[in-house]
């Protein structure tokens, strides 16, 4: 084996670092496998910077990843982590602590102020592999998802309600609804990042007043959010929107990803729909500043 190299990529390079993602993920505790398009989605969603991921390689062969996505988050300038692979080969070696350490560096001086990941509850070696590189669990997420026929949407919204198509999304009133706020693939940046691909529709009441609303990806059927005004809770708008969701989405199924865990009205709410929770995640965040000493 020779001396791997460490680099930062470039726009040329994602066709490299997509064949690489792919085999990374292969054997992951939950495998995932993204087409062309799924990663290219994935990409501008999470507001992925070629400039900023960073790569190992042995040769001409990337063997270790770092995804990166830049922007803002909590009100500080954040990188996200979008995926960390090692091929099999290379695994047990620390390269994920070598990688992490090299793109801190560039993070610093790039005025970065922190960093923020995901990670599957269950994978230990990557939980403690993070924490040594100065990462924190900040909160406790759960995903859901639902085939279309297995959905209970049968509850119908006042006669009063109409849902439309939302031409220029109320963001500022849409917030002031949320029970948690959204993670990074979920987050408003995220969805105007990805404009093209997401839909909003909006529930409005007899007076046209925006009671409700929801942001989708009819592709993928990821669900980024949803929202109902507090005083019109209990009334079938959220199933409503649902119902059209369903209608829009061009898949089998539907995922509601990375819930706050203690948004427990939120939780029972797609639970009654029939959403099965089927994994577990940690948010973690780590302060630019503080790893120095950590790697």
């Amino acid at each position: 084996m020779r001396q791997l190299y460490l680099t930062t990529l470039t726009e040329h390079e994602m066709p490299l670092l997509h064949k690489t993602f792919l085999k990374a993920f292969a054997d992951y505790l939950v495998p995932i496998q993204l087409n062309e398009e799924q990663f290219k989605a994935k990409r501008k969603r999470e507001g992925v910077m070629p400039e900023f991921c960073v790569a190992a390689f042995d040769g001409d062969e990337m063997v270790g990843f770092i995804i990166t996505g830049l922007g803002e988050w909590l009100g500080k300038p954040t990188a996200y982590n979008g995926g960390t692979g090692v091929l099999p080969a290379y695994r047990n070696q620390q390269l994920t602590r070598r990688l992490y350490a090299f793109l801190v560096h560039k993070l610093q001086e790039s005025g970065v102020e922190q960093c923020i990941l995901e990670v599957i509850q269950e994978n230990t070696p990557a939980i403690k592999s993070y924490e040594s590189a100065g990462m924190t669990v900040t909160r406790s997420l759960d995903c859901f998802k639902s085939s279309k026929e297995e959905l209970l949407l049968s509850v119908e919204a006042p006669e009063d309600i109409t849902i439309v198509t939302a031409l220029k999304p109320a963001w500022n009133i849409y917030q002031e609804w949320w029970d948690m706020v959204p993670t990074w693939q979920n987050s408003v940046d995220a969805v105007k990042r990805s404009k093209e691909d997401a839909m909003i529709l909006e529930a409005r009441d007899k007076d046209k007043n925006t009671c409700g609303y929801v942001a989708f990806y009819p592709k993928s059927g990821s669900v980024a959010q949803l929202g109902v005004h507090r005083s019109y809770r209990g009334a079938g708008i959220g199933t409503a929107l649902l119902r059209e969701v369903v209608k829009l989405v061009e898949v089998p199924h539907l995922l509601i990803i990375n819930i706050d865990n203690t948004a427990s009205d939120f939780i029972h709410f797609v639970k009654r729909r029939h959403f099965k929770r089927f994994l577990g995640q940690f948010e973690m965040l780590m302060p630019a500043s503080a790893n120095n000493s950590k790697i």
